[in-house]
């Protein structure tokens, strides 16, 4: 079968674009990408999710680059079994892993360097997430972390007025406002030690594939890879994203995610390719 898609290489939104509401992956979109892979196309995604929950949803499909994982933290070569971290909480083991907050409600758990996740605390919220997120864990203490395995720190909350903010003050004092905080659902919010940039992202998924910019499309579907959508030259996202990434984005789907945004997207390049070639 001739190959019409050679150079396009794809990071797509997995949890956002790829999957329904209930976690899985629909039928159509893993056809539609079978299709696209098919005709010569590449695909890896970006998840806020571990490696070994990606690898889970993914099943039997493969991906031809590093897949951005835990928020884009973790650039991870399933090939290989293997990961490029981005960032980590080195040296920070005594002033914030053995001072996070207890609080009843209140779970925390660490995504690591390994691509593994560690539970230090758990509550309802933060089973329900793992659960439903495929994803495995191992439970330890403060006292096992090592700052330098750790990639991001997760906090869920059983109650949505639970003050996590002043519960991270009154615990971190001044280490707090070292951390980068941002909510990535209504329960549950997500530390790093800073921001970890676009180019670092793009350039641990695009170098390893000798990717150019110009080969690459970023498709998104939340805030979250905002930067990334700015810095590529090619990006698209669904007619329901958040308006930041409307306005940022090359191109806007007709459809929203829950009516087939990820299928229009991919089928819209195998179609092209076909009347090009």
């Amino acid at each position: 079968m001739t190959k019409l898609l050679d150079s396009t290489l794809v990071l797509c939104d997995l949890d956002h674009l790829l999957l329904a509401g209930d976690g899985n992956m629909p039928q159509v979109v893993r056809d539609v990408l079978q299709l696209f892979s098919s005709r010569g196309g590449r695909l890896t995604v970006f998840s806020q999710r571990s490696p070994r929950a990606v690898r889970a949803v993914l099943g039997g499909l493969r991906l031809a680059a590093p897949a951005l994982t835990c928020g884009g933290t973790l650039a991870y070569r399933f090939s290989e079994g293997s990961g490029q971290p981005l960032c980590s909480f080195a040296g920070c083991e005594e002033s914030i892993f053995k001072k996070l907050p207890a609080a009843v409600g209140l779970g925390i758990a660490l995504q690591m360097a390994d691509g593994s996740t560690r539970v230090l605390r758990m509550s309802t919220a933060l089973e329900r997430h793992l659960r439903r997120e495929f994803t495995p864990f191992t439970l330890c203490s403060p006292a096992d972390v090592k700052g330098e395995d750790v990639l991001r720190i997760l906090l869920y909350q059983d109650r949505q007025q639970l003050p996590i903010q002043a519960l991270l003050e009154k615990a971190l004092g001044d280490n707090a406002a070292m951390l980068r905080s941002e909510r990535t659902g209504m329960d549950v919010i997500v530390l790093t030690p800073g921001a970890v940039s676009a180019e670092a992202m793009l350039g641990a998924v695009c170098l390893p594939v000798n990717c150019t910019a110009d080969q690459l499309t970023v498709a998104a579907g939340c805030s979250q890879m905002l930067e990334l959508v700015r810095q590529a030259k090619q990006s698209v996202v669904p007619a329901d994203a958040p308006v930041e990434l409307r306005l940022a984005a090359s191109q806007t789907t007709l459809t929203d995610h829950d009516t087939g945004a990820a299928a229009e997207f991919f089928y819209g390049l195998v179609r092209s390719a076909e009347a090009a070639s």
